[in-house]
């Protein structure tokens, strides 16, 4: 699995990095937030064709100002960034779903994608503990994915 977790974290880190200017790295497991005060909101997208799986993405409170503020040229003080916040999260696990299939499969294969989801809290619970979870430092919030592929 570690092919599949080196190809996720290269492929938020680019989108993230292209599509917002905001860029990552490695989260040491000692910068981790506590899990259960952890202040944070996710999204999720499925996809199916040579594979299906979903994945998670889950980021800090104020990642998601930050990233609508970058993609839309706005302040992230704004309360237009905060209300843009979650479709920006939204759009952009949508790109990272996009450019990951390919890394991983190529770009033969069809895939189809849902639509982006906002994930309640419970599931964040399991994700935090899981065992092939990514977590990046990005622009000083940690960010948190999890992605899950079952194989046709």
């Amino acid at each position: 699995m570690a092919a599949t977790k080196d190809i996720l974290a290269q492929t938020v880190s680019r989108i993230l990095g292209e599509a917002a200017f905001i860029f990552t790295d490695a989260l040491d497991d000692n910068a981790k937030p506590p899990a259960e005060s952890w202040d944070a909101e996710g999204v999720s997208l499925t996809f199916a064709g040579k594979a299906s799986g979903e994945l998670r993405m889950w980021v800090g409170c104020g990642f998601a100002r930050l990233a609508a503020a970058n993609m839309l040229g706005i302040d992230a003080p704004s309360e237009e960034a905060r209300q843009k916040g979650l479709d920006a999260l939204k759009e952009l696990i949508n790109m990272v779903v996009g450019n990951y299939i390919t890394a991983a499969f190529g770009d033969s294969p069809v895939f189809d994608l849902g639509l982006p989801k906002r994930l309640s809290a419970d599931q964040l619970a399991k994700d935090f503990g899981h065992p092939e979870a990514v977590w990046l430092e990005a622009e000083g919030n940690p960010l948190l994915l999890v992605i899950e592929t079952q194989h046709a």
